[in-house]
């Protein structure tokens, strides 16, 4: 496991999927996600297809200096999806969390149909969601 992995598993928490085809979902995915209490208070994303949330102890510096060592292209200012990001670290679950939790210390912005047009009906968002529409991507080259 890289240390960019084993820092996002320390430093983010993340939801039950909502999707309606992960067989280890529970019945009810939406009862089941990060709420902004305790460790995780006030730092939640929704990146449709689930919650991520931040620990206060997660700091941008140590995380971008991880990302720019292990995945520099990730900030090179293009859109990187979940697919994509998942094929680099190994795990799109995984993957998403490191989304969340960058767009969480500012070091990219999360584009998602939950964060860019929420009033879209769920099911369209959930199939935009899983034919791999939530993506990163920096303001500028920050490499």
């Amino acid at each position: 496991m890289t240390k960019l992995a084993e820092y996002v598993q320390k430093h983010a928490a993340r939801g039950a999927c909502t999707c309606g085809r992960c067989i280890d979902a529970p019945p009810n995915p939406e009862e089941h996600q990060p709420n902004g209490e305790g460790l995780f208070e006030l730092h939640t994303i929704d990146l449709t297809l689930f919650k991520v949330a931040r620990s206060d102890s997660a700091k941008p510096d140590e995380f971008l200096d991880m990302v720019k060592e292990e995945f520099p292209h990730w900030l090179d200012g293009k859109e990187h999806n979940y697919l994509e990001t998942g094929a680099d670290i190994g795990d799109q679950g995984l993957a998403l969390m490191a989304m969340g939790l960058g767009h969480l210390l500012g070091v990219w912005k999360v584009l998602a149909p939950e964060t860019m047009v929420p009033s879209l009906p769920g099911e369209l968002k959930q199939q935009m969601a899983g034919h791999g529409m939530i993506s990163i991507q920096t303001e500028a080259k920050c490499q």
